[in-house]
């Protein structure tokens, strides 16, 4: 399958991850140069500098005929310029786009997009779908409470501010699951590192929660 991700920044680290590993035809676009040096680096394939707003970098890309095209760009009408043009001049079969105002969601469907993805507009409707506030918290509790999800927000004066979670060696018994970095959301692995204000969703057992919110979010002895 020929797959085309266009900007963004760790959710295309991950995608890359995703669709490499499936013997995918990759082709990633990226406007950032630095970016597109350490993805390259990172995943060993190559990477186009090039904007994906503009029909000449798109045709250098050699996106033609590409079975989907992702767009994660930072700005809603620059995913929705990208991928019309995918659709309509490179004939992509299907388009996906991420979207940072969840009004747009609809929009962009009725526009011609094939999918268009919000993390706020996913968890409006989940909220919706749920008959009580009862039954949403019981959606953030597995297996009859023997594990929990948290939620924390990494203060400045923590200690594990501005460290990998390598660096951290957070205990056995929590996960950190996703890290979400305004606009972005992070699925983190040992050299991810976790910077003031990042809210950071915690998977651990319902005995050990209390215990893992304390060590999170223990401050550094230089601010006491």
């Amino acid at each position: 399958m020929k797959v085309v991700i266009a900007d963004g920044r760790h959710e295309a680290d991950y995608l890359i991850s995703v669709y490499k590993s499936k013997k995918n035809n990759l082709i990633v676009i990226n406007n950032d140069q630095n970016f597109c040096e350490y993805l390259s680096k990172k995943n060993r394939i190559n990477i186009f500098k090039g904007n994906s707003t503009k029909e000449f970098d798109l045709r250098m890309a050699q996106i033609e005929n590409c079975d989907l095209f992702i767009s994660l760009a930072e700005r809603d009408v620059d995913s929705y310029v990208s991928c019309k043009m995918a659709k309509k001049i490179f004939n992509a079969k299907k388009c996906v786009a991420t979207v940072i105002n969840p009004k747009n969601v609809e929009l962009f469907q009725t526009l011609g997009v094939d999918v268009a993805i919000s993390s706020t507009y996913l968890l409006a409707e989940t909220i919706k779908a749920k008959s009580s506030f009862e039954d949403l918290i019981k959606t953030l509790s597995l297996e009859d409470d023997k594990i929990v999800i948290s939620e924390v927000i990494i203060g400045d004066d923590y200690k594990i501010a501005n460290k990998s979670l390598k660096e951290i060696k957070l205990p056995p018994f929590v996960s950190v699951s996703c890290v979400y970095r305004y606009p972005h959301v992070i699925i983190p692995n040992g050299n991810t590192i976790l910077m003031p204000n990042d809210k950071v969703l915690l998977v651990t057992t319902k005995e050990n929660q209390e215990e893992i919110i304390n060590l999170i979010s223990e401050k550094s002895e230089v601010n006491e």
